[in-house]
C-alpha cells in the first residue's frame, strides 16, 4: 500500500504523456486475439457514431514482486481529461471533446486524421504535429477499447486502456 501514490503518479504521468509526440508501441496479445481484433477493426465500425469514454485503466508491472498490478483511473480523473465525445468520420478526420476544466470553462476541440493500419489492428491519430499509435483490443458496434503502452527507460513500461461505448 505504501507505493500506491507512486502507482497513481506513474498512472498521471503516463496520460499525461500520452499526448506527447511518439509513435506508440504496440500491445501484442495472443494471435488469436490479434486476429480477432482484426476482423473487429474495420472503418466502418468506429465511423458509426459519436464515442463516449467509460474507462481508463494503466497496467504496470510492481517493482518487488514483478507482478502486473492494473488501476482503474477513470473515477479519479478531472473531467477535462477525460474524452465526452470522439467522433472518427469516413473521410479520415476526427474530433475529441474533452470534460470541461474546473473552473467550468469548456474545452477546446481537438481535430486531427486517423487510419487504421493494414493490419486493422492500430489506430493512427495524427493531430498537428504530433502521431499517436494506438492499439485496438476490441472494436464492435457498442465497444471500443484502445491500449497504449509507454515505454520507460528500464524497458518496463505502464499500459493505458481507453474504454469508449455508444
Amino acid at each position: 500500500m505504501k507505493k500506491m501514490p507512486l502507482f497513481l503518479g506513474v498512472a498521471l504521468a503516463a496520460l499525461t504523456l500520452a499526448s506527447c509526440e511518439k509513435e506508440l508501441e504496440q500491445v501484442h496479445g495472443s494471435p488469436k486475439s490479434s486476429a480477432a481484433a482484426a476482423v473487429l477493426a474495420r472503418p466502418d465500425l468506429l465511423t458509426t457514431g459519436a464515442w463516449h469514454q467509460t474507462g481508463l485503466t494503466i497496467s504496470a508491472a510492481n517493482e518487488a514482486s514483478k507482478q502486473v498490478m492494473t488501476s482503474d483511473l477513470f473515477p479519479h480523473t478531472k473531467l477535462s481529461l477525460l474524452v465526452t465525445s470522439a467522433t472518427y468520420k469516413a473521410d479520415g478526420t476526427y474530433s475529441l471533446l474533452r470534460g470541461v476544466h474546473s473552473n467550468g470553462q469548456a474545452s477546446e476541440p481537438i481535430d486531427g486524421t486517423w487510419r487504421l493500419n493494414a493490419g486493422a489492428d492500430s489506430l493512427i491519430e495524427t493531430h498537428a504535429d504530433n502521431t499517436r499509435r494506438l492499439a485496438v483490443a476490441e472494436l464492435t458496434d457498442k465497444a471500443m477499447r484502445l491500449t497504449y503502452t509507454e515505454p520507460s527507460a528500464d524497458g518496463k513500461g505502464a499500459t493505458s486502456t481507453y474504454i469508449f461505448s455508444h
